[in-house]
């Protein structure tokens, strides 16, 4: 337990009978220097952990490395690449070979003089200040870093990017902030640390760049008029609240996350759930029971939001014509905050009988995916229909915690205000 109280940990899922599946960064102690910027740059996106759950924090980063997490920042990265490479140690076996060429055409990195790009080479400081300076405004020369102990260390063909991104204040210098340390190679902590910063000063990225993020609505707007539709896609990530899932993938873009259809859900009812009582219209409300993040660390939605579904269709006894069943539908998501959104999903069902969050004497049945059955989506659909659209007979009694499994895509917001309904930090943040 000692041990654990000095572990990072990032959310995986919800709490299932009251136990986390959590990742554990087993390097990166909460009293790490750059624990928070690491942590930050993992639940955007920015940086990813490695093999064996390690962050590796003093590890180097390639330079190709580099230049696909600072798209990533930018909100670049899924820019179509429309120009061959002049780099001529760049080809189909580069490693991030499509960030290297588009870090070249939108003028990010500019390669060697002897036209090389060095892609599995470690950056260090000097590169990477430069390709910062590449894409931010500011005045190269109006600036002064001769408080710093080490400048006359840094290149003079870098020494401009620091004078600017100084006076940005996107720059790392640690342990001792009186050090630039400009020829040492680029850790991978001392990169979250400066991803972190360029994410928060994009007003400071160049005029061209503007246009992929800064078309947010406007605060106060109708939440029913979110534009989901302009957005930059970032990374996808992996969504594992029930291992029998058709579907895990979860698409995080700028300004939207979608949850793909096939995934499941959890909701606790706050309603008592009739089959033989209730007729078609009757409505219902679950709700999530904890702040839900992917595998990676990206938020999803907050503890509170309510799932809304109603009675869709009435099985009746065939001798006395009275209502045995009913088929209800969930239709609507609302945010903590009163923002509703559109949804599609049912409860997730087995042989007509509601699946519930599962318990230690009980697991329910894998689903086979359209894969497994070896044949066309719709056919696969036609196959599985008994568990997307059933006739249940099963009551749920308030308070009871179900699968929800979505048969369309779930879109969520992304923006800081709804990262501020968290109700509380995930285990990553936590301080413990």
């Amino acid at each position: 337990m000692k041990k654990i109280k000095n572990l990072l940990i990032v959310t995986l899922a919800l709490f299932l009978f009251n136990t986390a599946n959590a990742l554990e960064i087993i390097d990166v102690k909460n009293s790490y220097w750059a624990s928070q910027e690491i942590i930050n740059a993992i639940q955007n996106g920015y940086i990813y952990v490695i093999d064996n759950n390690k962050f590796v924090p003093e590890g180097t980063m390639t330079r190709s490395e580099f230049v696909s997490a600072l798209l990533r920042v930018v909100r670049r990265d899924n820019e179509p690449v429309v120009q061959a490479t002049s780099f001529k140690d760049i080809n189909n076996k580069t490693p991030d070979k499509k960030s290297v060429v588009l870090s070249e055409q939108i003028r990010m990195a500019f390669g060697y003089p002897d036209k090389t790009f060095k892609p599995n080479a470690a950056i260090d400081h000097n590169e990477a200040m430069s390709m910062i300076a590449n894409i931010t405004n500011g005045d190269y020369i109006a600036g002064d870093i001769t408080n710093f102990s080490d400048y006359e260390e840094i290149p003079i063909w870098a020494r401009r990017a620091y004078i600017k991104n100084v006076a940005n204040n996107i720059y790392v210098n640690h342990p001792d902030e009186d050090k630039f340390t400009p020829n040492r190679t680029l850790t991978r902590a001392e990169a979250a640390v400066l991803f972190n910063r360029v994410a928060a000063n994009l007003d400071k990225v160049k005029d061209n760049y503007k246009d992929l993020y800064d078309n947010l609505p406007d605060e106060g707007s109708d939440s029913s008029a979110y534009n989901f539709d302009e957005a930059v896609f970032i990374a996808n990530n992996t969504l594992d609240l029930a291992p029998f899932a058709t579907n895990n993938k979860v698409s995080i873009y700028d300004k939207k996350k979608i949850i793909e259809a096939g995934n499941i859900l959890i909701g606790t009812s706050l309603d008592e759930v009739k089959t033989r009582k209730h007729l078609v219209g009757h409505g219902y409300t679950f709700t999530a029971p904890n702040d839900v993040y992917t595998k990676e660390g990206t938020f999803l939605y907050p503890k509170g939001t309510e799932f809304y579904a109603r009675v869709y269709k009435i099985g009746y006894s065939a001798w006395r014509s009275k209502p045995e069943k009913s088929r209800f539908v969930f239709y609507k998501y609302s945010l903590p905050n009163g923002e509703t959104y559109d949804m599609a999903g049912v409860p997730f069902t087995k042989d007509e009988k509601i699946v519930y969050v599962k318990d230690n004497n009980k697991s329910p049945k894998k689903v086979l995916s359209a894969a497994d059955y070896k044949t066309s989506n719709k056919n696969y659909l036609i196959k599985v229909a008994h568990q997307m659209a059933p006739l249940t007979e099963f009551d749920i009694k308030n308070n009871k915690t179900i699968y929800i499994l979505l048969t369309g895509d779930m879109v969520i917001p992304q923006n800081e205000e709804f990262m501020n309904l968290r109700t509380e930090p995930s285990l990553l943040e936590e301080k413990i």
